[in-house]
């Protein structure tokens, strides 16, 4: 039987694959596995466990492998009857969709941990497997989501300055359409800078959902959702335009 990592990212795949695609059947399917969650407490313990173990991060690599023996305590105590029930209603309903495996090797250590009844012969690769599962908790993250909400706090002198420096210092190298959002942040009318901010925009929108379409990569791809969602409800601002100008731009060049 699958393992409920796999199943869980497969109904993660499914409402990402039918956002993009706007497919109802799917986004039905994701609801019904949530419902069935929230209603059954193991199951949703469970959802919970894989979640601390998957997206919790640490600065200190003790306090990591703390965590991790505690949830792996907590997942060892749930009822095994009903987790089994779960998943085969889940794999029931999922029929006809490929089951997601891409995390397999993350989700066998865990289970490994939870079946695995330690022994001096096995302390060692029960370790291995530990810190194998710490180690993601440990790896700095960057998403391109932060360059869309994070706030500069700059005023438009200071901006303006920068800009000015930017292309002296790169001017030999420096893009058409890097030369025309200064230019338009510096000297542009109002309709000029509302029309390169919508264009921009647009380009950055196009480029999120040709990397939505192209990318296997579950926890990207919603991210990306995230930032796209962010970026159509980002309206153009006069007050806010050197800002987000700036922001938009460095996200569509990280893209």
């Amino acid at each position: 039987m699958s393992n409920f990592g796999n199943i869980k990212d497969t109904f993660k795949n499914l409402v990402i694959e039918s956002t993009i695609k706007k497919d109802i059947k799917g986004k039905k399917l994701f609801s019904k596995f949530l419902k069935t969650i929230k209603e059954n407490e193991t199951l949703k313990n469970q959802y919970l466990i894989y979640s601390n173990l998957q997206n919790t991060k640490f600065d200190d690599k003790t306090e990591a492998i703390d965590f991790v023996k505690e949830n792996i305590y907590l997942l060892k105590g749930l009822n095994e009857e009903h987790i089994n029930k779960g998943n085969e209603f889940f794999l029931k309903i999922l029929k006809g969709n490929e089951i997601v495996k891409e995390n397999q090797e993350f989700y066998n250590k865990i289970t490994y941990l939870v079946n695995t009844k330690k022994t001096p012969s096995n302390i060692k690769k029960i370790n291995e497997t530990i810190n194998f599962i710490v180690n993601p908790m440990l790896e700095k993250e960057v998403t391109t989501e932060e360059v869309v909400t994070e706030s500069v706090d700059l005023p438009p002198s200071v901006l303006t300055k920068l800009a000015v420096n930017k292309f002296n210092s790169r001017y030999s190298n420096i893009s058409e359409s890097e030369k025309e959002i200064i230019k338009t942040v510096l000297n542009g009318s109002n309709e000029d800078k509302e029309e390169i901010f919508n264009k921009l925009k647009r380009e950055c929108i196009d480029a999120i959902d040709n990397k939505l379409n192209e990318s296997s990569d579950l926890d990207l791809k919603g991210k990306l959702l995230k930032v796209k969602d962010k970026l159509l409800n980002t309206n153009f601002s006069l007050e806010n335009f050197k800002t987000d100008i700036g922001k938009i731009y460095d996200l569509n060049e990280s893209i």
